[in-house]
């Protein structure tokens, strides 16, 4: 699936409204229209391109940049609590900031780093740890 767009080459796109029936039809299988945020170019693409198909990808935007969030700080919907009890993994796009349950494994696993100068009340404790070990921000740059 393409997440780039043809014109510019940003990868800051959008899904498309959907234009008569046809296309309403066609996003059942898979095929979607999308809108460039810097160009407006509208293009197609499809999921069933490459071997994209069998990884989880964002329902809003379609990306494959993901981390995974807790239950402990978000109350997800009754269909997402379900779908985790039968045993899906939780996911978040960092880009949208949606949340989300799916079965598919993640091709872009993301890991979020907080620099160690912030305050860590109320943060999940594997990423204090995390970050606890992290060198300063001025070392890790040099």
């Amino acid at each position: 699936m393409r997440v780039t767009c043809p014109n510019c080459g940003t990868r800051r796109i959008r899904t498309s409204k959907k234009h008569g029936f046809g296309e309403k039809l066609a996003s059942l299988f898979g095929f979607f229209h999308m809108r460039c945020k810097m160009c407006k170019t509208r293009f197609g693409t499809s999921m069933w391109e490459g071997q994209t198909w069998k990884y989880a990808r964002c329902p809003k935007c379609l990306r494959f940049e993901l981390s995974t969030w807790s239950e402990q700080y978000y109350n997800p919907p009754t269909s997402t609590v379900f779908l985790l009890r039968m045993g899906a993994t939780p996911y978040r796009c960092d880009a949208c900031r949606c949340n989300f349950a799916s079965f598919r494994a993640c091709k872009e696993l993301v890991t979020s780093r907080k620099s160690s100068s912030t305050t860590t009340t109320g943060t999940n404790p594997a990423k204090t740890a995390e970050t606890a070990t992290l060198p300063p921000p001025e070392v890790q740059h040099k």
